[in-house]
């Protein structure tokens, strides 16, 4: 929430405050005195922002950019989960495609660069063509995935 918007929602809720005083408060001698405290600690909400920037400077930037900030990042944050999931689906169909079926890929990535740290790669359930059983399919599963995506072979690794 930015500094604007926290700002508005104290006046509102000092407001509403005061108005349910209003209405609860009998008309009485002492209700004009109730109502002008009231009066006085809305106008002290109000002001009191204004000594805050008097101390600390305005910054004109800090009331639209926290909120926007935030957004973006939900959206960066969104939009890299995605990639993530279709490049992880892409690895185990085209894995899949070559006769490797039934790998689970699951990548890890660096939350601020999107950059791809480890590639694991779950041989559980993987099932191999007939023709290919003698062969060494740790290595070969290794220069498939590393011919897909742009990582090292250490940060592949194989398990299951």
């Amino acid at each position: 929430m930015s500094v604007f918007s926290g700002y508005l929602l104290g006046i509102v809720g000092v407001v509403i405050l005061t108005v349910l005083v209003d209405l609860v408060l009998p008309d009485s001698k002492i209700s004009k005195y109730i109502k002008s405290i009231m009066a006085i600690f809305v106008i002290a909400v109000i002001i009191s922002p204004i000594s805050d920037l008097l101390r600390n400077g305005f910054d004109s930037n800090s009331l639209v950019i926290d909120s926007e900030y935030a957004i973006n990042q939900d959206i960066l944050e969104n939009l890299n989960e995605q990639n993530k999931n279709y490049m992880e689906d892409n690895i185990e169909r085209s894995l899949a495609g070559l006769g490797y079926s039934g790998c689970d890929v699951m990548i890890s990535m660096d939350s601020k660069d999107s950059e791809i740290l480890y590639l694991y790669v779950n041989l559980c359930d993987l099932v191999i063509k007939e023709n290919e059983q003698h062969i060494d399919y740790h290595t070969k599963i290794k220069e498939l995935i590393k011919n897909l995506v742009n990582v090292e072979e250490e940060q592949i690794i194989l398990y299951g």
